[in-house]
């Protein structure tokens, strides 16, 4: 689905009423969720005198309650009550070769038995890691190994800083980049500033620009507006668009971000924690053909296995990260490039380049969007609509990510359309499908004709039970 196609799309969507599930059957729902979950409520119940809310997930499903998992293989999860889930979460979307791929899984037991988890000195797997991820992503000349994403974009952070010699970062409104200070700032939806940012100093964000996403004359205007003074040392993009796609790029947007960067002096930084080695094996910067001076990886390096994330990128760029004493930047984490977490990295690019997957993980997202869209036209009442990145889906129902903060109540409107959301997602979980936050899916080489047909027979119990009209 093109561009202008999906923002009419959402602007139709948003011209509408939403369209609550009918309390009986939300009810009735709701009771069959708990019915079904009763060790994982209990477990809640015992959590939340140990855990503050109860639950450490941010992708977890909240509502009614957490589900507690206890194992995953293939395309599938199975909770501590037994109910098995099609998987769409993916573990934030790492997971591309399946879920317990047992030739990964049988090289990093290995390890672990023939060599320990980790010494926090240099192991060979760290530099068969670094080659595997320089060999497939066309912008990067040299890796440097983290803990995850959030540590990898305040790297990205610092090193855009001391290569320019400038202060200023910019930030596309609505996208994610960790949770460190200097990023909590328009999460999820553009314009919302500061709204989650309890706990951060007032001055965090003195050096930080926010730039609605697609406003090129606002884009532009940054750069202008701060070349007298402190200057753009680097401008953070999700390459798909904020929130992994949920507010997607204008086709000519990254080119102009690249442009301005080169004119300007500024670094373009491409988070690629989510699309790469998802979007396609060389990350966005080979999907669209632009290359970023910074890359930066999270999750999906190690397949999963935790402890895992760089930021990579040219050599001049890089070199910042090493020298003497006052010369490089300070960059730390005991873990990090760990004969586990690098291992996984090596073998899980490996093992995904001959087995296809990020090719076959795409060709059934391909499939499924078609078929969900097949299925929402015949409820035109709704509106509903599923558009996809390769392997990288959103489904939009109620489009509470894209309400104009400046409209009349939007607040309001906002947790209106996202509590509606929020309980089509409590049906879609109660009959076994597993997505993220009502909104998104992330497919694996494992998702067979099994998972599709089980996918789409809970969507079309889910329309029966909107009224019509």
């Amino acid at each position: 689905m093109e561009y202008q196609e999906i923002i009419e799309r959402r602007k139709a969507i948003l011209s509408r009423p939403v369209k609550p599930l009918p309390e009986d059957r939300l009810a009735s729902e709701r009771k069959l969720f708990t019915e079904r979950n009763k060790r994982s409520l209990e477990i809640f119940e015992k959590a939340k005198n140990l855990i503050p809310g109860g639950v450490e997930h941010n992708l977890s499903q909240n509502k009614p309650f957490p589900l507690a998992m206890d194992r995953a293989k293939g395309c599938h999860m199975w909770d501590v009550d037994g109910n098995v889930y099609v998987d769409y979460l993916m573990s934030g979307a790492p997971i591309i070769l399946g879920h317990g791929f047992d030739p990964l899984d049988e090289k990093i037991i290995g390890i672990i038995s023939e060599k320990g988890p980790a010494t926090g000195l240099t192991s060979e797997y760290e530099l068969r890691a670094a080659e595997e991820i320089i060999r497939h992503m066309p912008g990067v000349e040299m890796v440097r190994f983290l803990q995850s994403g959030t540590e990898a974009d305040m790297a990205a952070v610092r090193i855009a800083r001391a290569y320019t010699g400038r202060q200023k970062i910019v930030k596309i409104g609505g996208s994610y980049h960790g949770w460190s200070d200097q990023m909590v700032f328009s999460l999820h939806i553009p314009g919302t500033g500061s709204l989650n940012s309890r706990g951060i100093p007032n001055g965090t964000y003195a050096n930080l620009v926010d730039v609605a996403p697609n406003d090129f004359e606002a884009l532009e205007k940054a750069f202008e507006d701060n070349e007298a003074g402190d200057g753009i040392a680097g401008v953070f993009v999700e390459p798909i668009g904020g929130e992994s796609g949920t507010h997607p790029v204008h086709p000519d947007w990254n080119r102009r971000i690249r442009e301005l960067c080169d004119r300007y002096g500024a670094l373009l930084i491409f988070d690629e924690v989510v699309t790469g080695f998802r979007l396609a094996m060389g990350g966005a910067q080979e999907y669209f053909g632009i290359m970023p001076d910074i890359t930066v990886l999270g999750k999906i390096i190690g397949h999963g296995y935790p402890s895992a994330g760089a930021v990579a990128g040219r050599k001049d760029v890089m070199s910042v990260c090493h020298g003497g004493l006052g010369e490089k930047i300070y960059l730390g984490g005991t873990l990090a490039a760990n004969p586990i977490s690098a291992a996984a990295c090596y073998y899980a690019l490996k093992l995904m380049t001959e087995h296809d997957a990020v090719r076959r993980a795409s060709s059934y997202a391909d499939r499924l969007t078609k078929a969900m869209n097949d299925l929402f036209a015949t409820r035109s009442d709704l509106g509903f609509f599923v558009y996809n990145f390769g392997p990288i889906m959103h489904y939009v129902t109620t489009s509470f990510f894209s309400v104009d903060l400046s409209s009349p109540n939007a607040f309001t409107e906002i947790i209106t359309r996202k509590q509606a959301a929020d309980d089509y997602q409590t049906v879609t979980m109660a009959h076994g499908l597993c997505t993220l936050a009502g909104t998104r899916m992330y497919t694996c080489m494992q998702h067979d004709e099994e998972a599709m047909n089980k996918t789409m027979s809970v969507w079309e119990y889910l329309l029966s039970l909107i009224p019509k009209g």
